[in-house]
């Protein structure tokens, strides 16, 4: 049963993973705990973010017009496989509810605090699920539009704070403790670069499959290039206070005054928070419809559109009680939770594909 009929290139391909990348990693920023080496621990992250993104994408490779879904009805066989496959959905209908959530949180607590909180999710889930419904293409070129002016925001960004940066609040340079930095490290890799593991739901469809892995590992290191600017500029700032406050980013944006002509900067940031979040949303959302359609065999993903996002609204809802339980899961039990998800699923189905000495896929529709 043909589900996607849509195809989009590798050009937006990388301007996907980039803004899905930054999605809310701009509102909780990667790299917390390490201190003023915050900046170090991005980096070692996004290198262990590109592994995990050589091991999805060989995979992919491997089995070429396939996702998830069908790889692992393939390798594991029906049963199995659906059971994995149902494993990864809800993976990333949790994550897409935690995204959410985030998302929800900041505008209710920065810049709409009048605003009930279930109109600011449903005027986010309305937009995802319109955009989903229209396919893959259309929010593939919603990214190529949002993605460059977002970039182009924060480097605007990064050079108007200049003038309120402090170069010595990086110093001493890798004074925390390995162990802390590691960790640190993972937290980063785990949240936003291994999130990428979601695109094992669209690499299926991108034009010219053999450029995938190249069109990944771009994404990946233009964003990851980005985001250790944003945390040595965080910290460069704010210097002790990036560890305390909830949101760094946002309050840069906050120091911003420029002969009391260019102010309220800020608001521009939120704008650019949107723009991200609505790209990673609705990668989550579509990638947890299109797997829920292939597991039971429906005949179109649109139908369960409706369920599916109020389902997600409900999870936001409930997920986490307060906003600091929400960062205390980010920074303590997110990293851990992910690896089954983020490594465990890729790397074992492409062992056990491997040993099975499996034939590479020729790229069937989806």
């Amino acid at each position: 049963m043909l589900l996607e009929k849509g195809k989009i290139s590798n050009f937006q391909l990388s301007a996907l993973i980039i803004g899905f990348v930054f999605g809310s990693s701009v509102i909780i920023s990667p790299g917390g705990g390490a201190g003023h080496d915050a900046w170090i621990a991005v980096a070692l992250g996004l290198m262990e973010g590109l592994l995990i993104a050589w091991i999805f994408t060989a995979l992919s490779k491997q089995f070429k017009g396939k996702t998830i879904i069908e790889i692992s009805s393939l390798v594991y066989g029906k049963i199995p496989g659906k059971c994995i496959s149902v494993l990864f959905i809800w993976y990333l209908f949790h994550l897409g509810a935690m995204v959410l959530n985030n998302y929800v949180r900041f505008f209710k607590l920065e810049v709409y605090p009048a605003t009930p909180k279930i109109v600011i999710l449903l005027l986010i889930m309305l937009i995802c699920a319109s955009t989903v419904g229209r396919g893959i293409e259309v929010l593939a070129r919603c990214s190529v539009i949002l993605v460059p002016l977002t970039v182009l925001i924060a480097f605007t960004d990064i050079l108007l704070v200049i003038p309120h940066m402090d170069l010595n609040n990086l110093k001493p340079v890798l004074d925390v403790p390995i162990g802390i930095l590691l960790w640190a490290a993972h937290g980063a890799a785990s949240f936003p670069f291994a999130e990428t593991i979601a695109f094992l739901m669209v690499l299926a469809f991108v034009d010219k499959p053999e450029k995938g892995p190249s069109a990944v590992s771009g994404g990946l290191l233009i964003a990851g290039f980005i985001l250790i600017i944003v945390a040595a500029r965080n910290t460069a700032v704010l210097g002790q206070m990036d560890e305390i406050v909830n949101y760094p980013s946002f309050l840069n944006a906050q120091v911003i005054d420029i002969g009391d002509m260019l102010t309220r900067f800020e608001v521009v940031v939120a704008i650019n928070l949107i723009a991200m979040g609505f790209i990673k949303v609705a990668v989550l959302f579509y990638g947890t419809v299109l797997g829920l359609a292939q597991v039971f065999n429906l005949r179109s993903y649109r139908t369960i559109i409706l369920p599916v996002g109020i389902l997600m609204a409900i999870l936001t809802c409930t997920n986490v009680g307060s906003t600091l339980e929400m960062f205390d899961f980010a920074k303590n039990a997110y990293p851990i939770y992910a690896v089954p998800f983020q490594i465990g699923i890729p790397l074992v189905t492409l062992i056990v594909a491997k040993l099975r000495k499996l034939p590479q896929t020729g790229g069937d529709k989806v």
